[in-house]
């Protein structure tokens, strides 16, 4: 029924949908970005144990290779993902600088005070 490369394909996507939850059930990991990966865990589990949904996708885009088609997907993901993390850092550098910008501004009044 189900090929050795689709069971450890799915025991590998249980596992890491195990590690996401210990770390957002730790909190490690922030609920914002835990639903981009259990997401991706899912899409994982969905692609392991129905390995027609690859050959479907594969054919709407016309690649000949349905692992072909799985690399294109990860690697848009993996994009996407430094796309946000970099709006992310993007968002506390701001952040950061206001922050550094207000301290420095009461440590000068501090300095005014003293004298």
């Amino acid at each position: 029924m189900y090929s050795t490369i689709q069971w450890y394909s799915l025991l590998g996507s249980l596992l890491f949908l195990i590690i996401v939850l210990d770390a957002v059930r730790r909190q490690r990991l922030r609920e914002a970005y835990a639903l981009i990966w259990l997401f991706i865990t899912g899409s994982m589990v969905v692609i392991s144990l129905w390995t027609d949904v690859l050959r479907l996708v594969s054919n709407i885009l016309g690649i000949a290779y349905p692992p072909a088609t799985l690399f294109l997907i990860l690697t848009v993901g993996i994009l996407l993902l430094l796309f946000q993390y970099s709006i992310v850092i993007s968002i506390h550098n701001e952040k950061l600088k206001h922050l550094s910008q207000e301290i420095a501004l009461l440590k000068e009044k501090l300095e005014q005070k003293d004298k």
